[in-house]
């Protein structure tokens, strides 16, 4: 494999990790500096929302899991795609879209697309487990 390549690949697979730790890092939304202007989400089955919608959906999980993290767990490099799957962990100690505080803690496992442009992220496709969220909360039964 060409060394240029492999750089790249090496590269793309560090912004895969660091997506996510700024995430954790802001308690919000993806960076800025980290997407491109025409950054678009798919979060699970909810419509496409830009990098500030992004934002306003992750500070709405931050609010509600003030301490969750995202625990990466494997990151697979393309030349212009990264996948990341991931554990997301917290405790439930604000109100989650209408679902008052539990105390309870998650844990929530995540697989993601990135898409790449220029180096940034121009594209995410999020799947997480949103029944078995549902589940931990006790909202829906096990």
């Amino acid at each position: 494999m060409d060394a240029t390549f492999e750089a790249r690949l090496t590269t793309n697979r560090e912004l895969g990790k660091r997506f996510f730790a700024e995430q954790d890092r802001l308690k919000g939304g993806p960076a800025p500096e980290l997407c491109t202007p025409d950054y678009v989400a798919h979060l699970g089955a909810n419509p496409p929302v830009d990098r500030a919608g992004h934002e306003g959906f992750a500070k709405a999980f931050y609010a509600a899991f003030p301490a969750l993290r995202h625990d990466v767990e494997q990151v697979i490099a393309e030349d212009a795609k990264v996948v990341v799957r991931c554990v997301m962990s917290g405790k439930h100690e604000g109100a989650f879209f209408g679902i008052p505080p539990t105390g309870r803690s998650v844990t929530l496992a995540a697989h993601v697309i990135l898409r790449l442009k220029d180096g940034k992220v121009s594209e995410l496709f999020g799947l997480f487990d949103e029944a078995g969220l549902l589940r931990q909360l006790g909202v829906l039964p096990s």
